[in-house]
Protein backbone atom coordinates (compact mmCIF):
# COMPACT_ATOMS: atom_id res chain seq x y z
CA UNK A 1 0.00 0.00 0.00
CA UNK A 2 2.85 2.41 1.14
CA UNK A 3 4.32 1.85 -2.38
CA UNK A 4 1.20 3.60 -4.45
CA UNK A 5 2.61 5.39 -7.28
CA UNK A 6 -0.47 7.51 -6.37
CA UNK A 7 0.89 7.81 -2.38
CA UNK A 8 1.76 11.91 -2.90
CA UNK A 9 -1.97 12.41 -3.59
CA UNK A 10 -2.84 10.64 -0.78
CA UNK A 11 -0.75 12.19 1.70
CA UNK A 12 -2.36 15.67 0.30
CA UNK A 13 -5.62 14.48 0.78
CA UNK A 14 -4.80 13.22 4.30
CA UNK A 15 -3.02 15.93 5.55
CA UNK A 16 -5.69 18.31 4.39
CA UNK A 17 -8.20 16.61 5.60
CA UNK A 18 -6.68 15.89 8.92
CA UNK A 19 -6.25 19.60 9.03
CA UNK A 20 -9.84 20.73 8.18
CA UNK A 21 -11.42 18.17 10.63
CA UNK A 22 -9.28 19.94 13.52
CA UNK A 23 -10.24 22.84 12.17
CA UNK A 24 -14.12 22.46 12.00
CA UNK A 25 -13.68 20.88 15.81
CA UNK A 26 -12.44 24.24 16.89
CA UNK A 27 -9.66 22.80 18.67
CA UNK A 28 -7.19 25.55 17.78
CA UNK A 29 -9.18 27.85 19.69
CA UNK A 30 -9.81 25.40 22.73
CA UNK A 31 -5.95 25.00 22.92
CA UNK A 32 -4.74 28.99 22.15
CA UNK A 33 -2.00 27.52 19.96
CA UNK A 34 0.02 30.71 18.82
CA UNK A 35 0.62 29.57 15.36
CA UNK A 36 -0.91 30.55 12.08
CA UNK A 37 -2.83 28.18 10.52
CA UNK A 38 -1.18 28.06 7.30
CA UNK A 39 2.09 27.00 9.31
CA UNK A 40 -0.02 24.11 11.15
CA UNK A 41 -1.20 22.88 7.69
CA UNK A 42 2.53 22.68 6.56
CA UNK A 43 3.46 21.02 8.93
CA UNK A 44 0.28 18.45 9.43
CA UNK A 45 1.33 17.64 5.42
CA UNK A 46 4.51 17.63 6.65
CA UNK A 47 4.26 14.80 9.27
CA UNK A 48 1.93 12.93 7.21
CA UNK A 49 4.35 12.48 4.35
CA UNK A 50 7.35 11.92 6.66
CA UNK A 51 4.69 8.83 8.46
CA UNK A 52 4.08 7.67 5.39
CA UNK A 53 7.41 7.70 3.66
CA UNK A 54 9.27 5.96 6.90
CA UNK A 55 6.78 3.18 6.72
CA UNK A 56 7.12 2.57 2.96
CA UNK A 57 11.41 2.42 3.20
CA UNK A 58 10.19 0.54 6.64
CA UNK A 59 7.83 -1.91 4.61
CA UNK A 60 10.54 -2.24 1.79
CA UNK A 61 13.14 -3.19 4.12
CA UNK A 62 10.48 -5.66 5.77
CA UNK A 63 9.53 -7.26 2.38
CA UNK A 64 13.55 -8.28 1.24
CA UNK A 65 13.92 -10.21 5.01
CA UNK A 66 12.46 -13.95 6.26
CA UNK A 67 9.10 -13.05 7.96
CA UNK A 68 7.68 -16.75 7.95
CA UNK A 69 3.87 -15.60 9.05
CA UNK A 70 1.63 -12.48 8.20
CA UNK A 71 0.67 -11.79 11.67
CA UNK A 72 4.22 -11.42 12.52
CA UNK A 73 5.02 -9.36 9.53
CA UNK A 74 2.07 -7.50 10.94
CA UNK A 75 4.20 -6.86 14.37
CA UNK A 76 6.69 -5.61 12.81
CA UNK A 77 5.09 -3.59 10.66
CA UNK A 78 3.31 -1.71 13.53
CA UNK A 79 6.37 -1.35 16.01
CA UNK A 80 8.76 0.07 13.57
CA UNK A 81 6.16 2.67 12.80
CA UNK A 82 5.74 3.78 16.08
CA UNK A 83 9.25 4.43 16.45
CA UNK A 84 8.97 6.09 13.10
CA UNK A 85 6.23 8.02 14.05
CA UNK A 86 7.66 9.47 17.21
CA UNK A 87 11.11 10.30 14.95
CA UNK A 88 9.17 12.40 12.12
CA UNK A 89 6.59 14.06 15.19
CA UNK A 90 9.43 15.18 17.05
CA UNK A 91 11.70 16.73 14.65
CA UNK A 92 9.21 18.64 12.85
CA UNK A 93 7.53 19.35 16.02
CA UNK A 94 10.22 20.46 17.96
CA UNK A 95 12.12 22.53 14.56
CA UNK A 96 8.76 24.17 13.85
CA UNK A 97 8.19 25.32 17.81
CA UNK A 98 11.71 26.61 17.94
CA UNK A 99 11.32 28.32 14.65
CA UNK A 100 7.94 30.10 15.23
CA UNK A 101 7.20 30.31 18.91
CA UNK A 102 10.13 30.32 21.31
CA UNK A 103 13.04 29.19 22.24
CA UNK A 104 12.35 28.24 25.19
CA UNK A 105 11.40 24.52 25.44
CA UNK A 106 8.47 25.00 28.02
CA UNK A 107 6.32 26.70 25.72
CA UNK A 108 6.54 23.75 23.41
CA UNK A 109 5.20 21.34 25.39
CA UNK A 110 1.49 21.79 24.64
CA UNK A 111 2.24 21.83 21.12
CA UNK A 112 4.22 18.73 20.59
CA UNK A 113 1.90 16.61 22.51
CA UNK A 114 -0.84 17.89 20.43
CA UNK A 115 1.25 16.84 17.31
CA UNK A 116 2.49 13.46 19.05
CA UNK A 117 -1.64 12.50 19.05
CA UNK A 118 -2.17 13.63 16.02
CA UNK A 119 0.86 11.85 14.31
CA UNK A 120 0.20 8.34 16.37
CA UNK A 121 -3.49 8.61 15.26
CA UNK A 122 -2.63 8.67 11.26
CA UNK A 123 0.12 6.21 12.00
CA UNK A 124 -2.78 3.88 13.52
CA UNK A 125 -4.87 4.73 10.66
CA UNK A 126 -2.20 4.24 7.69
CA UNK A 127 -1.37 0.94 9.70
CA UNK A 128 -5.08 0.22 9.70
CA UNK A 129 -5.35 -0.08 5.63
CA UNK A 130 -2.13 -1.55 5.51
CA UNK A 131 -2.87 -4.59 7.60
CA UNK A 132 -6.20 -5.00 5.38
CA UNK A 133 -4.02 -4.59 2.45
CA UNK A 134 -1.68 -7.16 3.86
CA UNK A 135 -4.38 -9.82 4.62
CA UNK A 136 -6.18 -9.35 1.24
CA UNK A 137 -2.39 -10.01 -0.57
CA UNK A 138 -2.17 -12.80 1.66
CA UNK A 139 -5.40 -14.61 0.85
CA UNK A 140 -4.40 -13.81 -2.98
CA UNK A 141 -1.44 -15.32 -2.98
CA UNK A 142 -2.33 -18.27 -0.84
CA UNK A 143 -5.04 -18.93 -3.40
CA UNK A 144 -2.70 -19.26 -6.26
CA UNK A 145 0.08 -21.43 -4.47
CA UNK A 146 -3.11 -23.48 -3.99
CA UNK A 147 -4.27 -23.24 -7.76
CA UNK A 148 -0.47 -23.73 -8.29
CA UNK A 149 -0.15 -27.14 -6.40
CA UNK A 150 -3.13 -28.52 -7.37
CA UNK A 151 -2.10 -27.95 -11.16
CA UNK A 152 1.44 -29.88 -10.47
CA UNK A 153 -0.28 -32.61 -8.74
CA UNK A 154 -2.73 -32.86 -11.29
CA UNK A 155 0.24 -32.71 -14.05
CA UNK A 156 2.21 -35.42 -11.85
CA UNK A 157 -1.17 -37.47 -11.68
CA UNK A 158 -1.86 -37.33 -15.19
CA UNK A 159 1.66 -37.99 -16.77
CA UNK A 160 1.69 -41.11 -14.13
CA UNK A 161 -1.84 -42.44 -15.52
CA UNK A 162 -0.53 -41.51 -19.29
CA UNK A 163 2.69 -43.36 -18.72
CA UNK A 164 0.81 -46.34 -17.70
CA UNK A 165 -2.21 -46.00 -20.47
CA UNK A 166 -0.03 -45.58 -23.63
CA UNK A 167 0.58 -47.84 -26.08
CA UNK A 168 3.87 -49.15 -25.28
CA UNK A 169 2.81 -49.96 -21.93
CA UNK A 170 0.02 -51.61 -22.89
CA UNK A 171 1.51 -53.50 -25.98
CA UNK A 172 4.30 -54.35 -23.76
CA UNK A 173 2.30 -55.73 -20.76
CA UNK A 174 -0.60 -57.36 -22.89
CA UNK A 175 2.54 -59.28 -24.82
CA UNK A 176 4.07 -60.61 -21.55
CA UNK A 177 0.44 -61.54 -20.68
CA UNK A 178 0.01 -63.47 -23.87
CA UNK A 179 2.99 -65.51 -23.67
CA UNK A 180 2.20 -66.40 -19.60
CA UNK A 181 -1.44 -67.43 -20.89
CA UNK A 182 0.19 -69.75 -23.20
CA UNK A 183 2.87 -71.22 -20.76
CA UNK A 184 1.88 -70.30 -17.31
CA UNK A 185 -2.03 -70.38 -16.59
CA UNK A 186 -1.20 -69.29 -12.95
CA UNK A 187 1.43 -66.79 -13.77
CA UNK A 188 -0.80 -64.86 -16.74
CA UNK A 189 -3.25 -64.66 -13.73
CA UNK A 190 -0.93 -63.34 -10.83
CA UNK A 191 -0.59 -61.39 -14.04
CA UNK A 192 -3.67 -59.44 -14.34
CA UNK A 193 -4.10 -59.13 -10.94
CA UNK A 194 -1.16 -57.36 -9.88
CA UNK A 195 -2.08 -55.47 -13.71
CA UNK A 196 -5.18 -53.96 -12.29
CA UNK A 197 -3.83 -53.07 -8.54
CA UNK A 198 -1.45 -50.48 -10.80
CA UNK A 199 -4.39 -49.29 -12.21
CA UNK A 200 -6.36 -48.84 -9.16
CA UNK A 201 -3.80 -47.23 -7.21
CA UNK A 202 -2.94 -44.68 -9.45
CA UNK A 203 -6.65 -43.97 -10.86
CA UNK A 204 -7.46 -43.46 -7.17
CA UNK A 205 -4.41 -41.50 -5.83
CA UNK A 206 -6.09 -37.74 -6.40
CA UNK A 207 -8.20 -38.91 -3.32
CA UNK A 208 -5.50 -38.25 -0.71
CA UNK A 209 -2.97 -35.38 -0.11
CA UNK A 210 -0.70 -37.62 1.61
CA UNK A 211 -0.53 -41.79 1.62
CA UNK A 212 1.36 -44.22 4.02
CA UNK A 213 4.39 -45.31 2.98
CA UNK A 214 3.13 -48.81 3.27
CA UNK A 215 0.64 -48.52 1.19
CA UNK A 216 2.88 -46.63 -1.76
CA UNK A 217 5.28 -49.75 -1.00
CA UNK A 218 2.57 -52.58 -1.63
CA UNK A 219 1.81 -50.43 -4.25
CA UNK A 220 5.28 -50.20 -5.73
CA UNK A 221 5.85 -54.25 -5.24
CA UNK A 222 3.15 -54.76 -8.27
CA UNK A 223 4.46 -51.69 -10.18
CA UNK A 224 7.68 -53.79 -10.14
CA UNK A 225 6.10 -57.38 -10.71
CA UNK A 226 5.27 -56.44 -13.66
CA UNK A 227 8.61 -54.62 -14.48
CA UNK A 228 10.07 -57.83 -13.51
CA UNK A 229 8.28 -59.97 -15.49
CA UNK A 230 9.05 -58.45 -18.52
CA UNK A 231 12.43 -57.76 -18.27
CA UNK A 232 13.50 -60.86 -15.98
CA UNK A 233 16.99 -60.99 -15.61
CA UNK A 234 17.62 -57.19 -17.12
CA UNK A 235 15.92 -55.88 -13.93
CA UNK A 236 16.69 -56.48 -10.16
CA UNK A 237 15.37 -54.06 -7.36
CA UNK A 238 16.02 -54.38 -3.86
CA UNK A 239 13.46 -52.87 -1.18
CA UNK A 240 15.11 -52.09 2.81
CA UNK A 241 12.61 -50.05 4.56
CA UNK A 242 12.08 -49.98 8.53
CA UNK A 243 8.83 -49.84 9.71
CA UNK A 244 9.41 -46.99 11.68
CA UNK A 245 9.97 -45.59 7.54
CA UNK A 246 6.61 -47.44 6.59
CA UNK A 247 4.20 -45.70 9.09
CA UNK A 248 5.13 -42.44 7.47
CA UNK A 249 3.71 -40.28 4.79
CA UNK A 250 4.90 -39.52 1.04
CA UNK A 251 2.80 -37.66 -1.84
CA UNK A 252 0.93 -40.55 -4.09
CA UNK A 253 2.68 -42.41 -6.49
CA UNK A 254 5.78 -40.17 -5.71
CA UNK A 255 8.19 -43.55 -5.91
CA UNK A 256 6.56 -45.01 -8.62
CA UNK A 257 7.56 -41.81 -10.98
CA UNK A 258 11.33 -42.02 -9.50
CA UNK A 259 11.31 -46.29 -10.42
CA UNK A 260 9.71 -45.85 -13.90
CA UNK A 261 12.14 -42.86 -14.49
CA UNK A 262 15.05 -45.36 -13.80
CA UNK A 263 13.29 -47.97 -16.18
CA UNK A 264 12.46 -45.40 -18.74
CA UNK A 265 16.10 -43.88 -19.20
CA UNK A 266 18.59 -46.18 -18.66
CA UNK A 267 19.17 -49.35 -20.63
CA UNK A 268 17.76 -52.95 -19.20
CA UNK A 269 18.98 -56.05 -20.42
CA UNK A 270 20.24 -59.44 -19.30
CA UNK A 271 23.67 -58.39 -20.74
CA UNK A 272 23.40 -54.72 -18.93
CA UNK A 273 21.00 -55.63 -16.25
CA UNK A 274 19.72 -52.29 -13.89
CA UNK A 275 19.73 -52.67 -10.20
CA UNK A 276 17.41 -50.19 -8.66
CA UNK A 277 17.81 -49.77 -4.65
CA UNK A 278 15.10 -48.49 -2.37
CA UNK A 279 16.10 -47.82 0.82
CA UNK A 280 15.63 -46.07 3.71
CA UNK A 281 18.26 -45.61 6.41
CA UNK A 282 17.14 -42.21 8.57
CA UNK A 283 13.22 -42.70 9.40
CA UNK A 284 13.17 -38.96 7.58
CA UNK A 285 13.49 -40.04 3.92
CA UNK A 286 13.60 -42.91 1.29
CA UNK A 287 15.93 -42.90 -1.61
CA UNK A 288 15.56 -44.34 -5.08
CA UNK A 289 19.20 -45.40 -6.37
CA UNK A 290 20.26 -47.27 -9.79
CA UNK A 291 23.35 -47.76 -11.73
CA UNK A 292 23.57 -45.07 -14.54
CA UNK A 293 23.36 -46.45 -17.50
CA UNK A 294 22.02 -43.58 -19.79
CA UNK A 295 20.02 -44.39 -23.40
CA UNK A 296 21.72 -42.41 -26.29
CA UNK A 297 18.79 -41.16 -26.84
CA UNK A 298 17.18 -39.60 -24.23
CA UNK A 299 14.54 -37.49 -23.27
CA UNK A 300 15.81 -35.03 -20.34
CA UNK A 301 12.92 -32.82 -20.23
CA UNK A 302 10.82 -35.47 -19.38
CA UNK A 303 12.89 -36.18 -16.64
CA UNK A 304 13.25 -33.39 -15.18
CA UNK A 305 9.14 -32.75 -15.36
CA UNK A 306 8.48 -35.69 -12.90
CA UNK A 307 11.14 -34.96 -10.55
CA UNK A 308 10.65 -30.73 -10.44
CA UNK A 309 6.36 -32.20 -9.92
CA UNK A 310 7.61 -33.76 -6.90
CA UNK A 311 9.73 -30.87 -5.53
CA UNK A 312 7.30 -28.30 -5.59
CA UNK A 313 4.36 -30.25 -4.40
CA UNK A 314 7.00 -31.48 -1.23
CA UNK A 315 7.86 -27.23 -1.18
CA UNK A 316 3.98 -26.37 -1.14
CA UNK A 317 3.56 -28.85 2.11
CA UNK A 318 6.65 -27.10 3.56
CA UNK A 319 8.62 -30.01 3.96
CA UNK A 320 12.48 -30.56 3.37
CA UNK A 321 13.86 -30.54 -0.04
CA UNK A 322 13.81 -33.10 -2.87
CA UNK A 323 17.62 -34.07 -3.01
CA UNK A 324 18.75 -35.23 -6.27
CA UNK A 325 22.10 -37.02 -6.75
CA UNK A 326 23.75 -37.72 -9.89
CA UNK A 327 27.63 -39.40 -10.16
CA UNK A 328 29.72 -41.38 -13.01
CA UNK A 329 28.36 -44.62 -11.98
CA UNK A 330 25.05 -43.94 -9.47
CA UNK A 331 21.67 -41.43 -10.10
CA UNK A 332 19.58 -41.03 -7.07
CA UNK A 333 16.55 -39.19 -5.34
CA UNK A 334 15.76 -38.96 -1.74
CA UNK A 335 12.32 -37.37 -0.46
CA UNK A 336 11.28 -36.54 2.81
CA UNK A 337 9.09 -38.73 4.83
CA UNK A 338 6.24 -37.14 6.87
CA UNK A 339 5.71 -37.84 10.33
CA UNK A 340 2.46 -37.10 11.38
CA UNK A 341 0.16 -37.33 15.08
CA UNK A 342 -2.62 -39.41 15.04
CA UNK A 343 -5.13 -36.15 15.32
CA UNK A 344 -3.23 -34.68 12.78
CA UNK A 345 -5.35 -32.18 10.30
CA UNK A 346 -3.85 -32.98 7.38
CA UNK A 347 -5.70 -35.85 5.20
CA UNK A 348 -5.10 -39.47 6.14
CA UNK A 349 -4.81 -42.21 3.57
CA UNK A 350 -7.46 -44.76 3.35
CA UNK A 351 -7.03 -48.63 1.89
CA UNK A 352 -7.21 -49.27 -1.81
CA UNK A 353 -8.23 -52.73 -1.13
CA UNK A 354 -5.34 -54.43 -2.11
Amino acid sequence: MFSSRFRFIFILLLGAYSFLNTLLLESFDYYHIRIDKSVIFLVFLAVTAGIWEGNRLWDKWLGESDIATLWKRVAYNLGGSIVITGVVALLVGVTTAYSVLSSDWHTWILPVKLLLMFCFRVNLFLNTIHVIFLYVHHLDVSRQQLEHYKRITSQAQLQSLRNQVNPHFLFNNLSVLTALIASDTAASVEFVKEFSNVYRYILKSDEKELIQLREEVSFIESYLYLLKTRFQAGLSVSIDISEGCLSAYILPVSLQLLVENAVKHNVVSKTRPLHIEIFCLDNDSITVRNNLQVKIVEDEDSTRLGLTNIAKRYDFLGEDKVQVERTELFFSVTIPLIHMEPDSSRPMSGSYGY
